[in-house]
């Protein structure tokens, strides 16, 4: 299935660099000429992936909470669960708040000795 698509694609971009008209390309492979363009515009000479599916993925994830967070998070979680708590995630924020607020009264009590 893969491999037809790719040579659609090709195939495609190939009638329309020997001069055929879009709209009959598109016509007869029953697609868009939106669908058309979008090859044309990758379509390199020199690579010879050009007609491949590319990943939508971002690049970056600047606001993705990082691992070490992520990491606490599922220990707070495995805690939860293995103490037969709930382990929802206002659980999971409760029990972090605490013990944020433990870690700072420690702060503050150790601070005032």
């Amino acid at each position: 299935m893969k491999k037809r698509l790719q040579q659609e694609r090709a195939a495609a971009v190939l009638r329309y660099l020997t001069g055929e008209y879009p709209d009959d390309s598109c016509t007869s492979l029953s697609k868009t000429t939106r669908w058309l363009y979008k090859w044309i515009s990758r379509y390199v000479p020199d690579d010879l992936s050009w007609f491949e599916d590319r990943s939508r993925r971002p690049l970056t994830s600047p606001f993705r909470t990082p691992a070490e967070i992520e990491r606490i998070v599922e220990l707070v979680r495995l805690n939860l669960y293995n103490h037969d708590r709930f382990c929802g995630s206002q659980a999971i924020h409760w029990q972090l708040l605490d013990m944020l607020s433990n870690r700072y009264h420690h702060s503050v009590r150790s601070a005032a000795s």
